[in-house]
């Protein structure tokens, strides 16, 4: 596949920035700070909708914001043709791990043949042992990141399949703070005032952009097309729904790597951040309803002829490591399914003082893929 990818390429990038979107919008609500992965959870539901049929592919199709199955296999090999460079490491594996003698339709095999790697596991006689050899294999991928993906009891005797993704990234600043630059400085939070945050402080030359309530800047990993995206809103957290609703995340992160560089002051706090979600019930809110249904309404009649199958659950991690070097980050997301049961001149220095919530994401610049979004409400 070229580099810069064709038309289905191109859409499928962007239908995972938009599911991004709609991921944030749910998870953020409410909440403090916020780490996922839109790639990794998008690259595990694309694999059940290979095998998903009628109404349970149309809804998981939707909230995915693809037209069908057909279209899956493409968002899986997004990840697989990032350059990530000499000086970053980046993997993003994908694993299906398969009830030894259940039989899979060779369709479905095949449509994942080029991106999934297929493991047997004995979930009926041995699930926990299963779910152990899943998490410590998911350990390895991630560096020792993403631990214990499966919580004790989610893999049962009636598991027949579990699709996973891990996403791992470690990669240094093309542009490194100095460490003799940061000091304790105030961070303005919005609920529970000021509290004192180890600060970066950096002068470079810097893409940045100044959009309609908020300000941005793109903090590229060196000798990689990977950047991570700073957006600080105007106002509260909140704010970021006007731009976001009215240019989606891919505009925002468009707008931004097509802005000039510019010479700038940029203060960043240092942080590190972990999460973890049962994305069950966020699904469900996004349309995708019958694909969890115990009664036999769900199709994934693409995936085996044997017996009914169904989405028990999907579950997800992620970590992100930022400070003066470089940004560390890592996430894994788990489908459980069960039988029933560019640079210019300088211009003048812009100052930019990250000092209250803000919103961050780590893309791809050569294609927009949005792999790791989420917000700082308190270092």
């Amino acid at each position: 596949m070229a580099r810069a990818g064709g038309g289905q390429l191109t859409a499928a990038i962007a239908a995972d920035a938009a599911f991004g979107t709609d991921l944030y919008r749910r998870l953020s609500a409410g909440a403090g700070n916020v780490v996922f992965s839109p790639a990794s959870i998008a690259a595990a539901l694309r694999m059940a909708l290979c095998g998903a049929r009628g109404e349970t592919a149309a809804e998981l199709a939707a909230a995915l914001h693809l037209n069908g199955p057909e279209e899956a296999p493409e968002g899986l090999a997004a990840m697989g043709s990032i350059r990530a460079g000499d000086d970053v490491t980046f993997r993003a594996p994908n694993t299906m791990w398969v009830q030894s003698g259940f039989p899979l339709r060779q369709e479905f095999l095949a449509s994942l043949a080029a991106t999934v790697s297929a493991e047997t596991a004995d979930f009926m006689r041995d699930a926990e042992g299963a779910r152990e050899r899943i998490n410590d294999t998911v350990s390895d991928q991630t560096e020792g990141k993403i631990t214990d993906l499966l919580p004790r009891g989610l893999i049962d005797y009636w598991t027949r399949l579990v699709l996973v993704n891990a996403v791992y990234l470690k990669a240094p600043w093309a542009s490194p703070f100095p460490a003799a630059g940061t000091r304790d400085s105030d961070f303005y939070t919005e609920r529970n005032g000021t509290s004192r945050v180890p600060m970066m402080h950096l002068e470079a030359s810097l893409s940045y952009r100044r959009g309609d309530g908020y300000a941005a800047v793109l903090l590229p990993y060196r000798g990689s097309d990977l950047a991570m995206a700073i957006v600080l809103p105007d106002g509260p957290l909140a704010s970021l729904e006007t731009p976001l609703t009215r240019e989606g995340l891919r505009g925002v992160l468009d707008g931004l790597r097509a802005a000039p560089r510019v010479r700038m002051r940029l203060d960043l706090p240092k942080f590190r951040l972990t999460a973890g979600f049962r994305l069950d019930d966020t699904l469900k809110a996004l349309g995708v309803v019958l694909a969890f249904d115990d009664t036999g309404r769900a199709d994934f009649s693409g995936i085996t002829e044997a017996k009914l199958l169904r989405i028990k659950a999907v579950v997800h991690k992620a970590y992100i490591d930022v400070d003066e070097q470089g940004t560390e980050a890592a996430a894994a997301t788990a489908v459980v399914m069960q039988t029933l049961s560019l640079i210019r001149p300088p211009d003048p220095v812009v100052t930019m003082i990250v000092d209250r919530p803000f919103l961050f994401a780590i893309t791809d610049t050569a294609t927009g893929l949005p792999l790791f979004l989420g917000q700082v409400a308190r270092p």
